[in-house]
């Protein structure tokens, strides 16, 4: 006679499945992260860096992303801000060491196929969320 209730096989199938749609989703996050932030070795240093880059990674449509701040260090240097190169509090981990960056600023009047930005150079700390050791949300620049 077969039991009758709840199938203790198809629970743990379920709560598997679950989890491994759960990583799935982080690593996407962070691998959205990478596309929008991380920039080793910097693909150019010329004025036309950020028109570029931003087209090339998908920033330009459906709009002009007002702003996106470029990571010119290794993924793994990054990645490491979320565990021991960084002071977390929370989800929000603070770099111990500076960064060589690239801000990207819309310019006034871009519209989506013909984005026109304006581009600084910094190196400075930077923030950025964490989740299961990962970054996925580049926060500010400190």
């Amino acid at each position: 006679m077969a039991p009758k209730g709840p199938h203790p096989l198809l629970f743990l199938t379920l709560v598997l499945l679950a989890a491994c749609l759960a990583q799935l989703s982080e690593g996407a996050n962070y691998r959205q992260f990478l596309n929008r932030h991380v920039d080793f070795p910097k693909s150019g240093n010329d004025r036309l860096y950020c028109n570029r880059i931003m087209q090339r990674r998908g920033l330009t449509r459906p709009v002009c992303k007002p702003t996106n701040t470029f990571v010119h260090a290794p993924a793994n240097q990054v990645q490491a801000i979320c565990t021991y190169a960084g002071r977390c509090r929370g989800r929000n981990c603070d770099s111990n060491a500076a960064f060589s960056l690239t801000v990207c600023r819309v310019r006034p009047g871009s519209r989506p196929g013909r984005c026109v930005y304006r581009a600084t150079v910094r190196n400075r700390r930077i923030r950025v969320a964490c989740r299961q050791r990962l970054p996925v949300h580049f926060d500010r620049i400190l």
